[in-house]
């Protein structure tokens, strides 16, 4: 009995982030204008999700994030979000984008980039983001899912500003969950 609920547990979170994924490449599709098939995520892994613990970090200094096109994005440390993995604790800045911050329609979000062993290999050179919306944290924790990291834009195209993870935002493991990257079938 208790194999059948497993496998139905496991059945309904791969076919959440079926879903999750196909809800991605729909919205990618306008800005890389080309053949979404060549998307490729890793194969799903529930090792890669967390209840993470949150700490939320009160008057933080605004600093410029580095972009892609080499401008910088005014941004705010938001939290530290600390997971374990491996019996090892594993600690990453949330951040909010000062430009989102400030607008009505977007000033509850916030999003961790984080660069990891794969990247410039597997995944993409200039990182990876999970998205988050300030409600989801409860009691100050946040269930975080690597199998939902995302390539930003510029993985795709030109003309996009996207923030580069900050250093202390680079893990010292390797995370084969999410969007991999494979810049041989794009081409700018």
């Amino acid at each position: 009995m208790m194999s059948c609920l497993f496998s139905s547990a496991q059945t309904s979170y791969s076919d959440s982030l079926i879903a999750f994924h196909t809800k991605y490449i729909t919205e990618l599709f306008p800005v890389i204008k080309k053949d979404t098939a060549f998307i490729r995520f890793y194969p799903v892994d529930p090792s890669f999700k967390f209840i993470a613990k949150v700490e939320i970090l009160k008057a933080q200094k605004v600093f410029n994030m580095t972009t892609s096109s080499g401008k910088a994005k005014e941004a705010q440390k938001y939290a530290l979000i600390s997971f374990r993995y491996d019996h090892k604790t594993y600690r990453l800045f949330a951040y909010q984008l000062m430009a989102l911050k400030n607008s009505k329609e977007q000033a509850g979000y916030f999003f961790i980039p984080f660069l990891d062993k794969t990247s410039h290999k597997e995944s993409y050179a200039g990182g990876r983001y999970m998205d988050f919306e300030i409600k989801d944290i409860q009691n100050n924790t946040l269930y975080i899912d690597f199998n939902k990291a995302y390539n930003p834009y510029c993985a795709f195209t030109t003309g996009y500003n996207c923030p580069i993870p900050p250093r202390e935002n680079t893990l010292p493991i390797t995370v084969r969950a999410g969007e991999r990257y494979l810049s041989s079938q794009f081409h700018k």
